[in-house]
């Protein structure tokens, strides 16, 4: 049934679970509560279609024309929508995740000028292109490393993509969770590809700020230097004449901590605190020098977009570390 032409026709409930309909011409045709289930429907032409409500659990949409199709609440659980265009095409409630929260595969869609306001993606836990890439197996074999690597660089571009479509149409907390789950994803490509240098320092910046998603987590990453290190001095202070108050410690601790411990009055250079005076504030420079790099990163840096599944993404939302 390729190439099939049915433009307009009125298809509503029809059943085409599995069929082939690779370049079929359906624009303007009512699909409505169709079933499309697993078909196979790459570089069809959906322009303008009737899809309410209908079933396209697992199909493939590999670059299908779906521009200004109604999707009202159809089902797009487990869809392949790799490079499908969705230029005005209508979302309201549609289904993009099943009950796990595994959405479609959205790697390079043409959101264009859609309306991605109309979506629940609370729904979403994760796209389909990243469950590929966690899978172990394909068609019962074991995937091989280059597999495996190509589809965390697919969901890593999947997931940033989605990212910038989603801030610049205002839905930024949206995109702030989808731009994290890429730099989870692109530590686990460091890894894969040996960089252990930079796969280090991208796990202590998600430790240290959760690359600049999760404010919270250097807060606590502060709370917790400044209280460890002023319990120290608090009992190394008893050494000393005078003896060094719980109050004074946790002064001494965030004094330390900016940069302004390191030459404590009266105490000797090679006395332990002033040891550890001197290594809080180098444990104090390295947080502050990551958390700013961290936040700027997040609000300032480029965002680079590249459609070519073949191009290497250099650059995102933020830049990858």
């Amino acid at each position: 049934m390729a190439a099939l032409h049915l433009e307009g026709p009125d298809l509503k409930g029809a059943h085409f679970e599995g069929a082939r309909l690779e370049f079929a011409h359906l624009e303007g045709a009512d699909l409505r509560t169709a079933h499309l289930e697993q078909a196979l429907l790459g570089r069809a032409f959906f322009i303008g279609t009737y899809l309410a409500s209908a079933h396209l659990e697992g199909a493939d949409l590999y670059s299908a024309h779906l521009d200004e199709a109604f999707l009202w609440d159809a089902n797009l659980e487990g869809a392949v929508l790799r490079e499908t265009h969705l230029e005005a095409a209508r979302l309201d409630r549609a289904i993009l995740a099943n009950s796990q929260g595994v959405a479609a595969r959205l790697i390079d869609v043409r959101w264009g000028d859609v309306n991605l306001g109309v979506v629940d993606w609370s729904q979403v836990k994760m796209l389909g292109d990243e469950s590929i890439a966690l899978q172990l197996t394909q068609d019962g074999k074991v995937k091989n490393n280059v597999t495996r690597l190509t589809e965390y660089e697919w969901a890593v571009r999947a997931n940033r993509q989605l990212a910038v479509v989603l801030q610049d149409k205002g839905l930024n907390e949206i995109s702030a969770y989808f731009a994290y789950r890429a730099q989870l994803l692109q530590r686990e490509v460091l890894w894969r590809r040996r960089k252990i240098g930079q796969f280090l320092f991208s796990g202590f910046l998600d430790i240290l700020a959760g690359y600049g998603y999760k404010p919270g987590r250097s807060v606590l990453a502060y709370v917790l230097v400044i209280a460890t290190f002023a319990l120290a001095y608090a009992i190394l202070g008893h050494s000393i004449h005078p003896t060094i108050s719980p109050l004074g410690a946790l002064i001494f601790s965030v004094t330390s901590f900016h940069g302004r411990g390191l030459f404590p009055g009266g105490i000797p250079l090679d006395d332990p605190i002033t040891i550890l005076a001197a290594t809080e504030t180098v444990i104090g420079l390295i947080i502050e020098i990551s958390f700013i790099a961290t936040f700027t990163q997040r609000f300032f840096g480029k965002y680079c977009l590249s459609t070519k599944p073949h191009r290497h993404l250099e650059c995102a939302l933020p830049h990858q570390i």
